[in-house]
């Protein structure tokens, strides 16, 4: 499989060497690694880092039934490592919110995955999956400045700014980037999205 080659099924997404799949409750232990890090609760919106164990089952499952009662092609995914099943972080495509329906892409990885163009992989595999609809012709990532990984890896896919949303979470403006149903498949001569991508001073966030 190259680089840039997805496989969307019907229960994951698969790319070179990534699979984004539903949550289970076996993935409590590595998604608590992940979600109870301050930075990667800020990042799906939550004010403080999960507490136990007991508490990121509890979201894993919460997680997986929203995942569920979404229409295609919303959802929630675990990422794991294609090639030992390792769990890296998670992903979503979802509407910013009840009142803006456009559909935005997240993903939060574990430390030790970012820098490596792995977000990159992800965020190509929800663009595909964004367009799955017929009626979707955007989608959008929102980030405040100051995540300057998660800018970078949407300026990798070609991304542009958006100034005419006016997006804020929790008083926070955020920088807004779209990608259009026909730039899908327009990846810019240079970039990389393979695990060799390290820029320097950025993480993949």
């Amino acid at each position: 499989m190259d680089d840039l080659h997805i496989t969307i099924e019907p229960e994951r997404i698969v790319t070179a060497t990534l699979i984004l799949r539903s949550w289970s409750a076996e993935d409590a232990q590595g998604a608590f690694e992940i979600y109870g890090d301050p930075r990667a609760a800020k990042a799906i919106g939550r004010a403080q880092p999960v507490r136990d164990l007991a508490e990121m089952r509890e979201l894993l499952g919460d997680w997986d039934l929203q995942s569920s009662q979404s229409p295609v092609p919303q959802g929630l995914w675990a990422v794991e490592a294609a090639d030992d099943g390792r769990l890296l972080g998670g992903a979503t495509l979802l509407p910013f919110s009840p009142h803006d329906p456009q559909l935005v892409m997240g993903w939060h990885l574990r430390p030790e995955a970012r820098g490596r163009g792995l977000a990159g992989q992800v965020g190509h595999a929800l663009a595909h999956q964004a367009f799955l609809a017929s009626d979707i012709e955007d989608v959008f990532v929102a980030t405040p400045a100051q995540i300057a990984g998660s800018l970078a890896v949407a300026k990798r896919l070609g991304m542009t700014p958006v100034d005419d949303l006016d997006w804020a979470h929790h008083g926070v403006r955020l920088e807004v980037r779209r990608m259009r149903r026909a730039d899908l498949h327009n990846v810019r001569p240079g970039i990389s999205l393979d695990y060799s991508y390290d820029p320097d001073g950025l993480d993949d966030w």
